[in-house]
């Protein structure tokens, strides 16, 4: 079911290249799409700049993260929170809508949290 629920969030967001569902220790769960990038090694990495960034929003009293893009030279990364433990993450390009695919990885989250309940 996690892989029908990234590959239809690929399909929903025009520019989007991957998705990856990645747990709390950076272990990748499930990925969909392109695989030219290690995007395991990515989605490790974005998910320990998120605990950071996390923490660092708790601390000076920010509230809760909804959302990180990190915008780069190759394209958008996306990384979204799914409770605690869990984020999902889509590598889009430069030219995607940003609020489309938050939308859409809204959608997909609350598919994703039936999933694993």
């Amino acid at each position: 079911m996690l892989d029908q629920i990234l590959d239809e969030l690929i399909t929903a967001v025009r520019g989007a290249s991957a998705a990856i569902f990645v747990d709390g220790d950076g272990e990748a769960i499930v990925q969909a799409g392109e695989t030219k990038k290690d995007i395991k090694l990515l989605g490790a990495w974005k998910e320990i700049h998120l605990d950071r960034i996390k923490e660092i929003t708790g601390s000076l009293g920010l509230g809760s993260v909804k959302a990180v893009l990190f915008s780069l030279d190759e394209g958008n990364e996306l990384i979204v929170p799914v409770d605690p433990d869990y984020c999902l993450i889509l590598f889009m390009s430069s030219y995607a809508d940003i609020l489309h695919a938050m939308t859409e990885l809204d959608k997909a989250i609350a598919l994703i949290k039936k999933d694993i309940e």
